[in-house]
């Protein structure tokens, strides 16, 4: 009997069980089981002889928690290297032996490292410059003894007898002359002046290619065309920062912690592509494009591609169940899922619900970090470790501030002045850069200048101080927050107070967006107005789908003078209220103001119909400057009677809107008001946002 028959008859048997209420059939079960195995290997290092990390051991975590819980990896069969445990040698033993030596044709695989990286110059040559892994062995004067090639690396893919590889690298090799940008950790170091491997490398290395049959030189061809096995996704490319940032209770690399975040959400058909890129919007909010993450390998455009290559996977998640307390009362929570603008503000009092048939309530009484406990609050079968957790009610204090890092190279008088006149506004928080979690960086507007080449001592009195901005926390500028030469802190911080105003609103809307969660049946894509291509398409039921995706997925970039819409389709049997807001481009607070046949504005829509906005391509078209925009389309069951009172009339498509945080406020209560009233969470300080009741999109895409 042919696979297929087999598996229809046994469909057909567990079907007449059933109807007899016997047990399952698991003759199907079995059958539907893959037969090959999951292989994972992990390594981070924090704790280096000469230098530290910080986040590295967290990445592993992410990634350990996310193989398990949504991939179906088995915990006996992933291995963790961390801190010292991780020198060359067990790095590559463990490859070796858990890795290459089990692996069979079409087992699944993944090695992930997060760590120092360098540039290396191993031998004679420009061309024996290379990528290099530091591990965590102590160096020596005459040899480099703490160090994986890209040579050893390419040879140990090569030697698995499976293609299903998959490598993530969040490692850092461009190294500026500084460990630390803005807010954000550098993950690079110098190189060093030695040029010769151990011979214990050399050996190992020899052994890998005769096993290979490849030569050294077709070895180096090899990863330099991108013939690498499987897929490799790396945090930057070899040129660019790569970076880890502190988070409230954590630091974490940003590549690692945007990618896993993404994967938790990610619907059995989204492609490794789209979540790349949705990962790498989240970094481009904390550095712009000085990281974007890359896709190599010999799989990588493989269409579909499957993240991990991993053909099934759990449903999307939230959060899952890791330990049980009290009796089964209470569950400890790894909150992976949760996007990293709400885990920040994320206030005990939230409710979430467990994924199984009676969908019983937890309630958040603690969190630290990522790990969260939560109280059981109805009667349910016993609670399970590895039971997926999705959010009902999202809670967060009502009053959210703007967090600013102030630059640790300014010198101390302006550093105190920075911090005082930023803590002196309302709703702003500021402490020295790398303390603690921030929004953006406060400091001087570097200046290029023809004398910029000239030596330092011949540059003294020839340059007038800079003036002040705001940054990325990686610095990179914010549009439009430049001052001129010679201005006083205090006087900047004056200067800059609307603009941070737009950017608290801007991050009290980014904290509602939900389209993973949101149980409104909803879809919105963003659209090239000419040519009917949607460049950003989300439904708040499904999977987050591109119809325009770059295969490197880096951030989408639009050119100036495109003309883009928004598309709603309204699937539910309710009209359905919506509000545009925004960033433009320039850094200024908009909205865009859709009107009907009659001019008038609309603000709902009804059952079952789909809206264009706007209804003529001339309306809205990208104008210069090159920037990044962000979008928020925010829908809701209740009208938005607070925030269309603050909003009033005008004309034009896109109106300025200079009470954008007083939009933004409003916004909230809107959505807090709209929501069920649950009699578990009553908290007068706390905004309680019940996911069945809105749904916000976030569009954001570069202007170029």
């Amino acid at each position: 009997m042919k696979r297929r028959s087999l598996l229809q008859a046994a469909g057909i048997f567990c079907g007449a069980w059933g109807a007899n209420q016997l047990p399952l059939n698991r003759a199907a079960q079995v059958l539907a089981q893959p037969t090959f195995r999951k292989l994972a290997l992990l390594v981070g290092i924090n704790q280096y002889h000469n230098a530290g990390l910080n986040g590295c051991l967290t990445d592993i975590e992410l990634q350990q928690k996310l193989l398990i819980h949504r991939f179906g990896f088995q915990p006996s069969d992933i291995v963790v290297l961390t801190n010292q445990q991780a020198t060359r040698s067990q790095i590559e033993t463990a490859f070796t032996e858990h890795l290459i030596r089990q692996a069979k044709p079409n087992d699944v695989v993944v090695f992930h490292f997060s760590g120092f990286g360098s540039l290396q110059k191993l031998g004679t040559t420009a061309d024996d410059i290379q990528p290099i892994l530091l591990t965590a062995d102590e160096p020596k004067e005459e040899i480099i003894t703490n160090a994986i090639s890209q040579d050893t690396l390419l040879l140990l893919l090569r030697s698995l007898a499976t293609s299903q590889v998959t490598t993530i690298l969040d490692a850092g090799y461009f190294y500026p002359g500084y460990s630390q940008r803005g807010n954000l950790k550098l993950r690079s170091r110098p190189s060093d002046p030695i040029s010769q491997l151990s011979t214990d490398e050399l050996e190992f290395q020899e052994t890998l290619l005769a096993s290979t049959g490849l030569d050294r030189t077709q070895a180096r061809v090899k990863w330099r065309s991108g013939q690498l096995p499987g897929v490799v996704l790396s945090a930057a490319n070899a040129q660019q920062f790569t970076t880890e940032s502190p988070w409230n209770g954590f630091s974490a690399g940003l590549f690692t912690y945007a990618l896993t975040q993404q994967l938790w959400q990610a619907m059995p058909d989204t492609t490794l592509r789209v979540s790349l890129r949705q990962a790498s919007e989240l970094i481009s909010k904390r550095i712009d494009a000085k990281q974007q993450p890359i896709l190599m390998g010999q799989k990588s455009r493989d269409r579909p591609l499957k993240p991990y290559q991993v053909a099934s996977i759990e449903p999307p998640a939230d959060a899952v169940i890791t330990a049980i307390e009290d009796s089964g009362k209470i569950a400890q929570l790894w909150l992976g899922g949760l996007p990293p603008q709400v885990l920040e503000a994320y206030s005990p009092g939230a409710l979430l619900s467990v994924e199984t048939l009676d969908r019983p309530l937890l309630q958040v009484s603690e969190r630290n970090g990522l790990i969260a406990k939560a109280r059981l609050l109805t009667e349910s079968p016993a609670l399970q470790i590895g039971q997926r957790v999705r959010e009902s009610v999202r809670t967060f204090p009502k009053e959210i501030k703007l967090a600013i890092a102030v630059d640790a190279t300014l010198n101390r008088v302006e550093r105190v002045d920075a911090i005082s006149a930023l803590s002196g506004l309302p709703r702003i928080s500021a402490a020295i850069a790398g303390e603690q979690a921030a929004d953006y960086l406060f400091s001087k507007v570097e200046q290029t200048t023809q004398v910029a080449a000239l030596n330092p001592d011949a540059m003294k009195g020839t340059i007038p101080p800079a003036g002040y901005g705001l940054f990325s926390q990686g610095r990179d500028a914010i549009a439009s927050t430049a001052g001129e030469s010679g201005e006083a802190v205090k006087l900047a911080v004056r200067r800059l107070a609307p603009q941070l105003q737009t950017l608290l609103g801007a991050k009290l809307l980014n904290l509602t967006t939900n389209s993973t969660t949101s149980q409104l049946a909803i879809r919105a894509s963003l659209e090239i107005a000419d040519s009917n291509v949607a460049v950003q398409q989300t439904n708040a039921l499904s999977a987050d789908l591109f119809s325009v995706i770059p295969s490197d997925g880096k951030i989408l970039s639009i050119p100036i003078g495109t003309p883009i819409r928004i598309r709603i389709d309204n699937r539910n049997s309710i009209p359905i209220h919506f509000l545009i807001l925004g960033r433009d481009n320039q850094g200024s607070g908009v909205m865009l103001n859709p009107m009907q046949n009659d001019q008038s504005p609309m603000t709902a829509i009804a059952p079952s119909e789909a809206v264009i906005i706007p209804q003529f391509p001339t309306d809205w078209m990208l104008q210069p400057p090159s920037g990044l925009s962000e979008i928020y389309l925010i829908c809701s069951r209740a009208p938005f009677q607070q925030a269309q009172a603050l909003l009033g009339s005008g004309t034009g498509f896109v109106r300025s809107l200079p009470n954008f945080l007083d939009v933004a406020q409003a916004v909230l209560q809107d959505l807090h008001q709209a929501g069920e009233s649950s009699p578990w969470v009553n908290a007068p300080d706390l905004f309680a946002l019940n996911v069945s009741t809105w749904a916000t999109f976030r569009f954001s895409y570069q202007v170029v």
